[in-house]
C-alpha cells in the first residue's frame, strides 16, 4: 500500500511540476527581456554575452515586421544579432517588458503569442523613451526548445 502511494505521488509530482508548453514559451519572453536589458555603463563584454545569448532564442530565420523601426523581412539568426547589437547601442539604458501574454498553439509544434511590449529607457542622446507596442509572435518548437520564428508589431487599429 505504501509503495502504491509513493508511486501515485511520484507520477502526480512529475506531471504537476514539469513545465507546460505555455510556461516554456513564456520563459522565452523572460529571457528575451533579460538579454535586451541594458543598464548605464554596461561593460562591452557583458553586452557581447547578452547578444550571443539573445541569438539562441531565435530560429534559423525569423520574419520581422516592425515598420515603426524600419524593419521588414526574413532575417537569419546572425543578422538578428547584428540588429540587436545596433538597437542596444542606441540606448544608454534599455528595459523591454512584456505584459498580458496570450499563448495559443494553433499547430503541434507552433505557438502564437500576442502581448503588449513596452520599451523603456534612455536613448544615447539622453532622451527618455517609453514606447508601448502590440506584438504578435510565432515560435516553433525545435529539438524541445521554443524559438522565435516571427515577430510583428501590430498597429492597434488593425486589431
Amino acid at each position: 500500500m505504501g509503495a502504491l502511494l509513493i508511486l501515485v505521488l511520484g507520477i502526480w509530482a512529475a506531471f504537476s511540476l514539469s513545465p507546460t508548453p505555455e510556461k516554456k514559451v513564456k520563459k522565452q519572453f523572460r529571457l528575451l527581456s533579460e538579454y535586451a536589458f541594458k543598464e548605464a555603463g554596461e561593460p562591452p563584454l557583458m553586452t557581447a554575452q547578452k547578444i550571443r545569448n539573445l541569438e539562441t532564442l531565435f530560429a534559423d530565420r525569423c520574419e520581422i515586421k516592425a515598420p515603426h523601426f524600419g524593419l521588414a523581412g526574413s532575417f537569419p539568426r546572425p543578422e538578428i544579432s547584428l540588429l540587436a547589437g545596433t538597437a542596444r547601442a542606441r540606448f544608454s539604458r534599455l528595459d523591454l517588458r512584456f505584459h498580458d501574454l496570450t499563448v495559443s498553439f494553433p499547430e503541434k509544434d507552433g505557438a502564437r503569442v500576442t502581448m503588449t511590449a513596452r520599451l523603456i529607457g534612455q536613448a544615447a542622446s539622453g532622451e527618455a523613451v517609453d514606447e508601448p507596442h502590440e506584438l504578435e509572435c510565432r515560435l516553433k518548437k525545435v529539438e524541445d526548445r521554443w524559438l522565435f520564428s516571427r515577430m510583428e508589431i501590430v498597429e492597434v487599429l488593425k486589431r
